[in-house]
């Protein structure tokens, strides 16, 4: 399916419809989903049920899955994250992206014989006072920041005194979050544990919430209305991981996995430990001690705070004399006589140090690491300003604005299945309150084009 982006007038901003899948093709024994029928998926049909998970990620298992050998997973990626400059622009990159501007919900009017979608906006005032009982935004851009570290979000479900409606919606934060194991005779996950406290948290001390399962939650609907203890659910949303059963490995993760992450963390750690500990030498001044007993004759009867005065007020001079701007190129006049030998006898030697440690050191090794990891976050680094040809850490040729500006759009463009997943819960809503399966939820996004002559331009992205 195509989607459109129309820009208005010469220079003038454009539009991107990301939006999650519309419902109306999924039924069960002929019932459209979200008419709100009564019948429940078991009489209905046959019901799907996963295979067994994977005994590796369920090892030292609790009440909870361990997320991590140590449980303590999120915290220790956020911890190395914030230590990276270009990693923790990357997500925030990710998590802007896939927040997106204004949320609106609405419906496909006409497609033409050329794929293109015309849309209408539908107002869903159900779904507009839910969302407006809590901060909805705030809401959206949690479950982004989490979705871009973790590929897995945890949106709360709130439903009213009857379980009739959902009253509102809020999130826990992922790092708070624990999966129970999977339920044999379900094959699905049955609770969430949340606490701030893992990998330390005892299973008394948790909240323990029941959950939906994110892509069959059509099943769980009849139960969930005749559930009249619980009031409260989760909802796990996430990538499909091709082996975890219960948490996802980022998509980025590779640039930890690979040590991308560890060398850009570690060369300005390297470079900061350098400028405090080395001694920066410019000069080595080589003055023979028959000079200073020629120049002062009674050197032998001083005394030595007599000696190291005239030695430092010596230095003072010549320190004086070779550094600063306006000395530049001065000449440094030295006397010797000559020896028995015929060479000269207690001449100065002024000797230049060669700087070992160049100021550029490591920076190609820094750069080559930043885009790396701005590769696996699927950024192009000319987003950042950086190139990905040259061959150096300068950017070479792909920094441009108008790389900047593809590569904008083509995120955008990539992100319609990572929204699709944020706003899964948007789906549950419709079946759960019987809402026009033909309503959509979609992010509409302000796009920079370029300054054209004459008419505005369209374009389609797939």
């Amino acid at each position: 399916m195509s989607t459109v982006i129309k820009k208005f007038g010469a220079g003038g901003a454009g539009l991107v419809y990301a939006s999650n899948k519309p419902l109306a093709t999924l039924q069960i024994s002929g019932v459209p989903s979200g008419t709100g029928n009564k019948k429940s998926a078991a009489a209905a049909g046959a019901t799907h049920q996963s295979a067994t998970p994977s005994k590796d990620e369920e090892d030292g298992k609790k009440e909870w899955i361990p997320w991590g050998a140590n449980d303590d997973f999120p915290q220790q990626i956020s911890k190395l994250i914030r230590k990276s400059t270009v990693g923790r622009a990357g997500l925030q990159m990710i998590t802007k992206s896939l927040y997106g501007q204004r949320l609106i919900t609405y419906r496909v009017k006409s497609v033409t014989g050329t794929g293109r979608e015309e849309i209408e906006l539908a107002p869903c005032p159900e779904w507009e006072e839910i969302v407006a009982r809590s901060n909805f935004d705030l809401v959206r851009l949690a479950l982004s920041q989490d979705y871009a570290y973790f590929q897995i979000n945890m949106p709360q479900i709130r439903f009213n005194g009857n379980k009739t409606k959902i009253w509102a919606i809020d999130f826990h934060k992922m790092s708070h979050c624990r999966l129970s194991p999977v339920d044999p005779k379900t094959g699905l996950i049955p609770f969430v544990f949340i606490s701030g406290n893992f990998p330390e948290a005892k299973a008394e001390d948790c909240q323990k919430l029941p959950a939906i399962d994110c892509v069959q939650y059509y099943d769980q609907v009849e139960s969930i209305k005749a559930d009249v203890k619980n009031f409260k659910y989760v909802m796990p949303q996430y990538w499909p991981d091709v082996l975890n059963d219960y948490y996802p490995v980022s998509f980025w993760d590779s640039a930890r996995e690979s040590g991308w992450l560890d060398i850009s963390i570690s060369i300005p750690a390297y470079k900061r430990a350098l400028f405090r500990n080395q001694a920066s030498i410019k000069y080595h001044i080589d003055v023979p001690m028959e000079w200073l007993e020629f120049m002062h004759p009674t050197w032998g009867q001083m005394t030595e705070d007599q000696k190291d005065t005239i030695i430092t007020e010596l230095y003072d001079e010549l320190v004086e004399q070779l550094t600063g701007a306006e000395n530049a190129q001065k000449a440094l006049l030295t006397f010797s006589r000559a020896g028995s030998s015929g060479k000269p006898a207690a001449a100065w030697k002024i000797t230049v140090v060669d700087d070992k440690m160049r100021n550029d050191a490591y920076l190609p090794d820094a750069g080559a690491a930043n885009k790396e990891i701005l590769f696996a976050m699927g950024i192009n680094p000319a987003m950042g300003g950086v190139g990905n040809t040259g061959g150096d850490h300068s950017g070479g040729s792909n920094n441009g604005g108008s790389n900047i500006r593809e590569s904008g759009l083509q995120l955008r463009s990539m992100l319609k299945a990572d929204r699709d997943i944020i706003y899964s819960v948007f789906n549950f809503f419709k079946i759960y309150h019987g809402i026009d399966p033909s309503i959509q939820l979609a992010v509409q996004d302000q796009v920079l084009t370029t300054l054209d002559q004459g008419k505005g331009t369209e374009k389609v992205l797939s």
